[in-house]
């Protein structure tokens, strides 16, 4: 019998969404579908989430003004992870600026979660969404792995089959 010690700490959480972040500004900007204080905004409080470990998963998913999805980033939070960190980016996203930007989220704990919204310390009013986080009839793009410590965030990128 054998057990699996997971240690990391919330600066190693800190490091990893440090990548999230960099990718989201730079979707922002690259695609016009979004504002960099809004991206900043949803980054800051993506990593309250992942700091009080009740984030699964972020999905980005860009759509063009006659609301087709046209690429989509799936963020997953993996345990266990011992190869190194990627850097940020591979961000060829087309520039859309009729478009936009979502930024969806996967609870992993709904009641820290609601305990967080609670504590006001979030800057945007999250809720339920309509948009589908299915990624099926898009084309799987690619993996990058960002980590520190056992801790880390896999992003699929998926693309339309017409993107």
């Amino acid at each position: 019998m054998s057990t699996i010690t997971q240690t990391y700490t919330r600066t190693d959480i800190r490091k990893v969404f440090e990548n999230f972040q960099a990718n989201l500004q730079m979707l922002a900007i690259r695609t016009q579908a979004m504002g960099l204080e809004h991206a900043q905004n949803h980054a800051y409080d993506i990593l309250l989430m992942a700091q009080e470990e009740c984030l699964s998963d972020v999905h980005v998913q860009l759509y063009d003004f006659y609301g087709h999805l046209v690429r989509v980033y799936r963020y997953s939070v993996v345990g266990g992870i011992v190869s190194d960190s990627q850097r940020p980016g591979e961000n060829r996203w087309p520039r859309l600026p009729n478009g936009t930007l979502c930024v969806l989220i996967k609870c992993s704990d709904n009641q820290k979660f609601e305990k967080l919204k609670q504590s006001r310390k979030l800057k945007l009013n999250w809720g339920p969404s309509s948009l589908s986080t299915n990624d099926s009839g898009m084309r799987n793009d690619g993996v990058r792995l960002y980590s520190s410590n056992n801790y880390g965030l896999q992003r699929n990128t998926f693309v339309g089959l017409k993107g």
